[in-house]
């Protein structure tokens, strides 16, 4: 059985935590705050999402020239605090994803992803995690939050 890695990355953004969390909801959002180098090819499911909801998602990320399929399910919705989704296809053995919405204030959120992940192939897979994953993990999600605190602290700002 592959043994679980953790990743958690923050970031302060100026704008209320319930903005931050319905933007959250709706996953065809996620090219707007994903890596440059990400290409989205689908994005299917119903949205905004609710627990339970499935969406699939396919995504042209290098160093992979392939398309990836993910398919995710939406395990957790607590109302302006956090939205889960658990992979049920992916690269990976195991995936959860938490994006925690933390308010500092009226106006201002601390937004963490928290990830628990397991790679494929045991030995195998610990060590391509620690020599190449988890580097690509940490690069992916600053890129994402920078984008993130640009477009919510910009001048055309989502605001729900």
């Amino acid at each position: 059985m592959p043994t679980d890695s953790v990743f958690q990355r923050s970031v302060d953004i100026d704008a209320p935590a319930d903005v931050l969390w319905r933007f959250h909801l709706d996953t065809r959002n996620a090219p707007l705050i994903s890596p440059d180098k990400a290409t989205f090819v689908a994005i299917l499911g119903d949205f905004p999402v609710a627990v339970g909801s499935v969406i699939t998602l396919k995504v042209r990320q290098p160093p992979i020239p392939l398309a990836q399929t993910w398919r995710v399910r939406v395990g957790a919705l607590i109302e302006n605090r956090l939205v889960t989704d658990i992979a049920e296809k992916s690269p990976f053995a195991r995936w959860s994803h938490e994006h925690r919405f933390e308010p500092i204030d009226e106006h201002r959120t601390r937004m963490t992803d928290h990830i628990t992940y397991a790679l494929p192939f045991g030995p195998l897979g610990r060590l391509v995690d620690r020599i190449m994953v988890r580097r690509q993990l940490a690069g992916m999600f600053a890129e994402r939050h920078a984008k993130t605190k640009r477009l919510f602290e910009g001048p055309n700002r989502p605001t729900a």
